[in-house]
């Protein structure tokens, strides 16, 4: 099956507050499953395109990109922001960056430190502030904190499968 594009999905943010532990677990675990995912694949298939695809050093590249942007909508949301800031929908950094000229390794570390900053960030947050909401631009949609770190873990899982689905195919 073909996984379908990740600006086509739709949310439902219908869960309670209480399950934020086991999402955090799934950021926190991001790093571990991306590198038992591309653990002795040779380098060339990590780099390797689909015509204008991404390579699997870019997806991982990606997530990296987008670390700024989870850490200012945390900022927003502990500041008590009304609107989230918008991502580029272009990708332009991840575009730019040059990825498949860097060690996956290299990438995966990158992205483990990034993100146990992150976590190490949300596991200090009070309740009142894992319940607070701000609309996200992108779904236009009021999302608490909680339902913003889900679609984040969300979008950490569309990449692994699409990696998987690289992998396949070399």
């Amino acid at each position: 099956m073909i996984q379908m594009n990740w600006t086509e999905r739709t949310f439902s943010f219908d869960f309670p507050v209480g399950v934020f532990p086991g999402i955090v677990e799934r950021l926190r675990g991001t790093p571990a499953r991306m590198g038992e995912l591309v653990r002795g694949i040779p380098y060339s298939k990590l780099i390797r395109r689909d015509g204008e695809r991404w390579s699997v050093n870019e997806h991982i590249g990606h997530l990296i990109d987008l670390d700024d942007l989870d850490h200012v909508r945390l900022n927003e949301y502990m500041a008590g922001a009304a609107t989230l800031s918008a991502a580029d929908m272009t990708n332009r950094k991840t575009n730019e960056a040059r990825y498949n000229d860097v060690a996956t390794g290299t990438l995966i570390d990158y992205l483990r430190e990034r993100r146990l900053d992150l976590v190490t960030r949300l596991e200090m947050l009070s309740d009142d502030l894992i319940a607070r909401a701000a609309l996200h631009p992108r779904l236009q949609q009021s999302l608490r904190l909680v339902d913003w770190i889900y679609f984040v873990a969300e979008h950490d899982d569309h990449h692994l499968a699409r990696i998987r689905e690289i992998l396949r195919k070399t």
